[in-house]
């Protein structure tokens, strides 16, 4: 079936969330900085996709917390909240342990091999400092991981907090975190390739407990310490 054969709601949903995954990556990155205000034309235009996939793509980032829509005002990109991300961060390592523990169990050999791959590129960008690199195979083991766990359910809770600490990590510029990261990723995947889950769950508590030290002390230096 070719494009044209296509119904129209399966056009409109394959374009809603192509407009979800760039405007996602948009907020993330702080191409569209927190507390910018614009308006659902302007973001239409700033992808070339019609008002009608943008419009679900604001829907469901406004669930995600990355977007406050003003009725007839306009949308504002969501401030940076890093105590929001804190509390996120209780709520994603649990989704996280389940996950890590599942895709150990459920892992194709092909999935394993993906895992590895991924996390050779990591380390190989974060050793040379390649930040966008290292951020899109991040992304990409998260993903690798939903996919080999095939709990769709998971993975559609995990995803918006794993978003917001994508974001975090932005916002306060931890360039320099990402051999120590990288570390605590690998340390995940060999665990699931091992077939061990227990030692996965717990590395990747690890990693989790790396990023909340990493905030808090992002905050610290920044003078607001977290009051939780």
């Amino acid at each position: 079936m070719n494009s044209i054969d296509r119904p129209p709601q399966i056009q409109a949903e394959t374009l809603a969330e192509r407009a979800y995954r760039l405007l996602e990556d948009e907020i993330v990155r702080l191409r569209l900085a927190p507390g910018t205000s614009i308006t659902e034309q302007e973001l239409a235009a700033r992808l070339s996709i019609g008002r009608t996939p943008v419009r679900e793509a604001i829907q469901r980032l406004v669930g995600d917390r990355l977007l406050v829509v003003f009725p007839r005002k306009g949308v504002l990109i969501a401030e940076m909240n890093p105590f929001d991300v804190l509390l996120a961060l209780d709520v994603r390592a649990s989704l996280e342990r389940l996950m890590v523990g599942a895709a150990t169990e459920r892992a194709s050999p092909q999935q394993r091999d993906a895992m590895q791959r991924c996390i050779a590129a990591m380390t190989l960008s974060a050793k040379a400092g390649e930040v966008d690199v290292y951020m899109r195979q991040d992304k990409e083991f998260d993903r690798l991981i939903a996919q080999a766990a095939a709990n769709p359910f998971a993975e559609r809770a995990v995803a918006p907090l794993q978003s917001m600490s994508r974001r975090a990590w932005f916002y306060f510029r931890r360039s320099n975190d990402l051999r120590s990261a990288a570390g605590r990723h690998e340390t995940i995947m060999s665990a699931i390739v091992a077939g061990n889950a227990a030692a996965a769950m717990a590395a990747s508590d690890v990693l989790i407990a790396h990023i909340r030290s990493g905030l808090t002390q992002s905050l610290h230096l920044r003078g607001d310490p977290p009051r939780l």
